[in-house]
């Protein structure tokens, strides 16, 4: 159980980061806010700006659990084997992408069976190739960190930098449509960004520091300390600069990750002790 557990994990968090990271690169790279405009794509598809594009990856974190659940299953038998890795993405491309039940971005259904133009379905392609082709590679041969002293010892406040990173986002947008405010204008203020970039480097610390101490009053420091810089920075900083997210409210919805975040570490902790 506990193997397959962290297969599943591994899995999740792989589906996560490729998912996201090749999202960020292709619609760049393809400027899919003009794209998802072309002909009918703007009847199929959310706009790229939308409520529901902004928590798109909140929802791979459901679908990453999904992949690792039904992968366990072809594990011995597919991703274990000499080239699990290309066996694994030819059964994702085939089934996943060209071959899909319904008509679907890049499959011949969606090709065949819909209306909308060609280059959505030639521009869609690389992005769901690339990222496919990533996450099989990935599960199929797991990173080893025993070569990497820095990543082995500091892989709790690693996780936990990350995780903050991300649920700082995903607060803020809570956070809009309580107050229905505009997602984006967070998105275009330099300053909340250095302030999210600040509470990352800082989880980091305050977690190494707290993996490394014998302090009796950690468990009391560390849940402080993350509330510092994950509400109360950024509550005081939204009515210093008058932004739209100016709300106490803030302090309580941002709670939630110095929740999440202490379990992760206290736990962490506890299986390490001798």
């Amino acid at each position: 159980m506990k193997e397959n557990f962290k297969f599943v994990l591994r899995v999740t968090v792989i589906h996560i980061v490729t998912y996201i990271l090749c999202g960020m690169v292709f619609s760049l790279v393809f400027n899919y806010k003009e794209l998802f405009q072309l002909g009918n794509a703007e009847y199929f598809m959310r706009p790229f700006d939308s409520i529901s594009s902004l928590i798109g990856p909140v929802i791979q974190i459901v679908r990453g659990l999904l992949f690792g659940l039904v992968l366990l299953r072809l594990k011995e038998s597919v991703i274990e084997t000499k080239r699990g890795w290309l066996k694994l993405w030819a059964i994702i491309v085939v089934i996943g992408i060209i071959n899909t039940p319904g008509p679907g971005f890049s499959s011949i259904e969606g090709i065949v069976y819909t209306q909308l133009p060609l280059e959505i379905h030639i521009k869609g392609a690389p992005e769901i190739l690339v990222q496919t082709l990533l996450f099989s590679c990935l599960v199929a041969n797991p990173i080893k960190l025993k070569g990497m002293p820095f990543f082995e010892k500091n892989k709790i406040p690693l996780l936990s930098a990350v995780l903050a990173g991300v649920m700082f986002s995903l607060s803020g947008v809570v956070t809009a449509l309580i107050l229905k405010a505009d997602v984006m204008a967070g998105m275009t203020d330099a300053g909340a960004f250095i302030v999210m970039f600040a509470a990352i480097i800082a989880v980091f610390f305050v977690c190494k520091w707290y993996r490394e101490t014998e302090f009796r009053q950690k468990n009391i420091i560390l849940p402080l300390c993350f509330y510092l810089v994950l509400a109360a920075a950024p509550t005081v900083y939204n009515y210093l600069t008058g932004s739209v997210f100016a709300s106490w409210l803030t302090l309580a919805i941002n709670a939630v990750p110095v929740v999440i975040l202490f379990i992760i570490n206290y736990y962490a902790g506890k299986r390490n002790e001798p």
